[in-house]
């Protein structure tokens, strides 16, 4: 954990989004000083007409508008300062990477407690 979930329109220029999840794990993980080992990132495509802004759906991902979704979920224990470096570095990296305007996405940091998660076959304590 943190477990990233990222959900677009399909781009009317393909991109190569493995590269760009790969990168984004990287890039979050350097800055947020939390082994890459943790870092679990999704990339997602809303069917085309599915994702409606204002009352309009989209069939490929604008540049502007209908950002960009972004889920974060991530545990209890991190500090103010390390949960905006993570808000952070994801916009930062997902700009650069997938070519988006930081504007153009919208991020959500959900806090996961102990005893509320199930990996690696049991339920995680911290």
């Amino acid at each position: 954990m943190p477990l990233i979930l990222i959900k677009s329109l399909p781009f009317l220029q393909e991109r190569d989004v493995s590269s760009i999840i790969e990168g984004v794990s990287k890039d979050v993980s350097s800055h947020a000083g939390v082994d890459i080992r943790h870092f679990t990132v999704t990339w997602e495509y809303l069917r085309p007409g599915h994702y409606a802004v204002s009352g309009e759906s989209r069939e490929f991902q604008p540049m502007h508008g209908h950002p960009i979704l972004v889920d974060v979920l991530a545990p209890d224990f991190n500090s103010c300062g390390n949960k905006d470096l993570i808000l952070s570095s994801i916009a930062s990296s997902l700009s650069d990477r997938a070519d988006i305007p930081q504007n153009n996405i919208f991020i959500t940091y959900n806090q996961a407690h102990s005893g509320m998660v199930y990996d690696a076959g049991e339920i995680v304590r911290w």
